[in-house]
C-alpha cells in the first residue's frame, strides 16, 4: 500500500501557524504588557515624560507685591511665625513729623526682620508715650484695615503714629521724651526717642487726634 506525501507547501502552513500559536501565549493570551509610566503632556504639546510633579510641584510663590531679602516692603500673605521684638529693629524713618506748623503729623517707624527666617504679624502695635510722669497709651485709628504681613528676612514694614502738635491755648501740652512700642502678639517692647514737637494730651478724648495705624500701613 503506498503513502501518500503531503505537499510540501500544505506542511509549512501548518508549521507556522504552531509558532505563531506558541509565541501568542507566552504572556497569558494578551498581546503587549504595559511596562511605561504614563506620560503627561503639557498644554503647548511637550511631554514631561511623567505623571509625577515636576520641580515646582512644592514650592511656595512669594505672595504678590512682597519684597524679598533686602526690600523696603514686606509682602502680605501667611506662612512662618510671628514676629518677636528680639528679631526686630526699630527706626524713626526720615522725613517724620508735621510738615508745617499746626498741621497733623505723622512718625513712620520701620519695623526691620534681623533673624534668619520670614515671621508674620497682624494688628496693631502698642504705643505709649511717655514723658515725665505721663504715660499715654495710644489709640486705634480706623481707616485701615489689618492685614497679615509677612516680613522675610531683612525686609521692612512700617506703621504710623499719627499725633496732633499742641498750640498754646488749645488744652494741656505733653512732651514726651520717648516710644514705647509693643509688636503685635508680643509682651517685650522696644524704646524709641521722641524727637519731635509737644503733643496736645488728649489721654481722655473718645477720638483724639494723636493715633497709631496698623502694622503694613505706609
Amino acid at each position: 500500500m503506498r503513502l501518500r506525501t503531503a505537499p510540501l507547501a500544505a506542511i509549512a502552513v501548518i508549521a507556522a501557524g504552531l509558532t505563531l500559536t506558541a509565541c501568542g501565549s507566552d504572556n497569558g493570551g494578551s498581546d503587549k504588557v504595559a511596562t511605561d509610566t504614563p506620560s503627561t503632556t503639557a498644554p503647548n504639546g511637550t511631554g514631561t515624560g511623567s505623571s509625577s510633579p515636576g520641580a515646582d510641584g512644592g514650592r511656595t510663590m512669594a505672595p504678590s507685591g512682597g519684597s524679598v531679602g533686602g526690600g523696603t516692603d514686606a509682602g502680605t500673605g501667611t506662612g512662618g511665625d510671628h514676629c518677636l521684638t528680639s528679631q526686630l529693629a526699630f527706626a524713626v524713618a526720615p522725613g517724620s513729623g508735621a510738615q508745617s506748623q499746626g498741621s497733623q503729623g505723622a512718625v513712620t517707624i520701620t519695623l526691620t526682620n534681623k533673624g534668619a527666617k520670614s515671621c508674620t504679624m497682624k494688628g496693631y502695635p502698642g504705643v505709649d508715650l511717655v514723658g515725665g510722669s505721663t504715660r499715654w497709651s495710644l489709640t486705634r485709628g480706623t481707616a485701615e484695615t489689618p492685614k497679615t504681613v509677612t516680613v522675610r528676612p531683612n525686609a521692612t514694614t512700617t506703621f504710623n503714629i499719627f499725633y496732633l502738635p499742641f498750640n498754646k491755648g488749645d488744652g494741656q501740652e505733653f512732651k514726651p521724651k520717648s516710644i514705647v512700642i509693643t509688636p503685635p502678639n508680643e509682651t517685650h517692647s522696644h524704646t524709641l526717642p521722641w524727637e519731635f514737637s509737644s503733643v496736645l494730651l488728649q489721654d481722655g478724648a473718645t477720638h483724639p487726634g494723636t493715633y497709631i495705624s496698623p502694622v503694613g500701613s505706609k
